[in-house]
């Protein structure tokens, strides 16, 4: 009996040292899956911060662009120098040609225009 019970003790002893090892495996893959989660969102986080950066910038430069087009100069004759008013001061100024808006017109009428348009020059049947 003697044998019997020292195997089963040898067992036990060796039962609670694997329990142990396996017990750190356990400990380390928690460890270590813990900052691959913590690394896993600072790189959500940075993509996060840099999609917005990148929103913004496209936003600002749409909105330059809307402001530049809105300002855009009407095209039509120079302003006459005090030269030309002196050589011709009975002439009347040249009204610009007409379907060009005045400046700062509304760019959301513009922009309508333009699509009017195209879809009249999509819409035309080709011979």
């Amino acid at each position: 009996m003697s044998g019997l019970s020292k195997n089963v003790e040898e067992m036990l002893g060796r039962l609670a040292e694997n329990a142990r090892t396996e017990q750190d495996f356990v400990q380390t893959l928690s460890e270590a899956l813990r900052r691959v989660d913590e690394q896993l969102l600072r790189d959500v986080r940075n993509v996060s911060l840099q999609h917005e950066l990148r929103r913004e910038a496209i936003l600002g430069e749409l909105q330059e662009l809307a402001t530049r087009l809105c300002a855009l100069p009407v095209r039509g004759p120079a302003p006459a120098t005090i030269e030309q008013q002196m050589m011709h001061p009975g002439q009347a100024e040249i009204e610009p040609p007409m379907g060009i808006p005045p400046v700062g017109a509304d760019w959301r009428q513009a922009a309508q225009n333009m699509n009017d348009e195209f879809d009249f020059s999509f819409n035309t049947p080709r011979h």
